[in-house]
């Protein structure tokens, strides 16, 4: 195998140093690569493959851009963006979306799972949706109910773990992100935060009905 870097490497290496000549050196050319806009390319299938702040020539020519809101690009960079994609909407503009992910709630029979309600008053468990977090908590209630039981020893119809699934409420099986909990956070926190991929708070909240009564406030 050559130990020569290949033509690409060797033009990347050029034009880097043509814009460090122009910039007036390496820190001012630092400075300019801050201050340019952030740039997403995609390929054709809207997987996203780069988001940065370097310019097009420094990148695959086969890959794709679009026009995109700046807070949105800034959010992003944040993030794991393997779990975005962008999509195309019927008026023809690129969107960047969440991509549903593969989970076994698709093919769960329906009474297997139950839609968490909005409502007040009593109730087993709770749960909130926030632009960036799902908090779940447990009623008094039913914290004194396992009073005497060892937190690790506690289950729920045989259960120790509980998965909530934040699903698209017009599309049976696209789910958009999950929150894993176990019987120990909920007997041993006033309130467990857990972080959630994005604003998530239009997504209905669906789960296994193992309490007798969920509400969502």
């Amino acid at each position: 195998m050559s130990d020569q870097p290949s033509p690409q490497a060797l033009a990347r290496k050029k034009l880097f140093l043509e814009e460090k000549k122009k910039a007036g050196g390496f820190d001012e050319l630092v400075k300019i690569t801050e201050n340019r806009e952030l740039r997403l390319y995609f390929d054709e299938r809207g997987d996203i493959m780069s988001l940065t702040r370097e310019g097009p020539e420094q990148l695959n020519p086969l890959w794709i851009t679009a026009e995109f809101d700046q807070h949105h690009l800034n959010q992003l960079e944040e993030k794991d963006i393997n779990q975005f994609w962008v999509v195309t909407d019927s008026a023809g503009k690129c969107k960047i979306a969440l991509r549903p992910q593969a989970t076994v709630y698709a093919s769960m029979p329906d009474d297997a799972t139950a839609k968490i309600p909005f409502g007040e008053g009593d109730a087993d468990l709770f749960v909130s949706i926030s632009d960036s977090k799902a908090t779940i908590w447990l009623s008094p209630a039913t914290i004194e109910s396992f009073k005497g039981t060892y937190p690790i020893q506690a289950t729920v119809k045989g259960k120790r773990i509980f998965k909530f699934f934040l699903v698209d409420p017009n599309e049976k099986g696209v789910i958009f992100d999950t929150i894993t909990i176990s019987m120990v956070e909920l007997l041993t926190d006033a309130k467990i935060s857990k972080d959630i991929i994005a604003d998530l708070r239009h997504c209905e909240v669906i789960t296994a009905p193992l309490f007798d009564k969920y509400l969502r406030v």
